[in-house]
């Protein structure tokens, strides 16, 4: 999990983005996940409610957990996975005034950490008991610090994202164990017509471009921070698969993930680990898998951050009792469970499923989830929140989504 100091993300959040949308102009902006524009932002004093903003991907299905454990509630703000919407709201919109903790993924540290809007985290804080057990491999690194070694974040969840598919459908082991590969996605007559991929440019933009990469089918140095004309390669290769028919449709957010391969309106679709899990819950245990890969996934990493604004309120105990619980068992557990997610000691997610109760094949599926991230974290490559040609890459995929 400790990414190089060479990392392609380190500096690439630039104010650009956090002030492109004429908030330098003291443009008021609307925040997402549905903050109001123009709404009082009264920094609360100390209170038993720690209010979250940041990805949906690390909320719990059922917060009275955490509140049973922690005697804590949970106010969650949900926000997509546009960075640039989040990068905005914290800088611009100070969502920071109203809310305890940010949850968002590994790279944000960089700018947001040396420009005064997350607080160091204080490792020796008294409520963050399980921070000295957790392994070094998770807390230092990517989602947590910046090169410095500054500690920024406390880590949350990690995954490695690649795709879903009917196994029978795609002639592949139904077992889920044999490693596809991408090119069942993006160029194979069995899936012609039959695939979906992610409107979204930063999640499939890159997974084309390293699928190229590999087959040298262009000359491409990082696959997921373009210049432009390998941006524009890409754009044209994707063209000429379109054009070849390989794409049924084209999804956008979780439910149109679960709904198209639900329906079988598609065969394979590059998707989030839980839109299979989802698929699974209403049509039988592992109808549908996710994939191991022959060439390397999508690797990500969500952390938690103190935003600069809650060391002028007195609900710091309470903020850093939270963080100690996404370390602990019972988070890691229903996580893995409910999501897949890896993250920081599972194995006390596994001893909270065994003394709770869970059936053994969910005691062994927690245990399974940690096997599985350092297996697929051994192969490329790292999500890049904010490339050097942003405008580029998003330009040659509108080119290909209009072609």
């Amino acid at each position: 999990m400790t990414q190089r100091e060479d990392d392609p993300r380190i500096g690439a959040l630039t104010r650009r983005d956090m002030l492109k949308t004429g908030a330098a102009a003291g443009v008021s902006v609307a925040v997402a996940g549905g903050l109001s524009v123009g709404m009082t932002q009264v920094a609360h004093a100390a209170s038993d409610t720690i209010r979250g903003y940041g990805t949906t991907t690390v909320q719990l299905k059922d917060w009275s957990l955490f509140n049973k454990s922690t005697g804590l509630t949970m106010e969650f703000t949900p926000t997509d996975a546009n960075m640039g919407n989040f990068m905005r709201d914290v800088t611009v919109n100070e969502v920071g005034d109203t809310h305890d903790l940010f949850f968002t993924d590994g790279g944000t540290q960089y700018k947001l950490g040396p420009e005064g809007f997350y607080l160091i985290i204080d490792e020796q804080h008294p409520e963050l008991v399980l921070w000295e057990r957790t392994s070094d491999n998770y807390k230092r690194g990517y989602i947590t610090q910046t090169p410095d070694g500054t500690q920024y974040g406390v880590p949350m969840v990690n995954n490695a994202d690649s795709f879903g598919y009917w196994p029978e459908a795609i002639g592949v082991n139904p077992n889920g164990l044999e490693e596809v590969s991408w090119q069942k996605l993006f160029e194979n007559e069995d899936t012609l017509n039959r695939a979906s991929i992610d409107r979204n440019w930063l999640l499939t933009m890159p997974e084309v471009a390293f699928y190229m990469q590999v087959y040298g089918k262009a000359e491409i140095v990082d696959n997921a921070n373009l210049t432009p004309e390998e941006a524009k390669a890409v754009g044209d290769w994707a063209i000429e698969r379109k054009q070849a028919g390989q794409f049924r449709t084209f999804h956008t957010g979780f439910e149109e993930q679960v709904q198209l391969l639900g329906n079988r309106e598609v065969d394979i679709i590059n998707c989030w680990e839980p839109a299979t899990k989802n698929v699974n819950a209403e049509a039988g245990a592992d109808v549908v898998r996710y994939a191991y890969t022959v060439e390397g996934y999508f690797k990500w990493g969500i952390g938690a951050y103190i935003p600069t604004q809650a060391a002028d309120r007195d609900n710091l105990d309470n903020i850093y009792k939270t963080l100690n619980y996404f370390l602990d068992g019972e988070y890691r557990a229903f996580q893995a469970i409910e999501r897949g997610y890896g993250g920081p000691n599972l194995d006390l997610g596994v001893k909270y499923a065994e003394e709770v109760g869970w059936p053994a094949d969910q005691v062994a599926a927690v245990d399974a989830v940690q096997k599985k991230v350092d297996t697929k974290y051994e192969k490329p490559f790292w999500e890049n929140l904010n490339p050097d040609h942003q405008e580029s890459m998003e330009e040659e995929w509108q080119r290909f989504l209009n072609a």
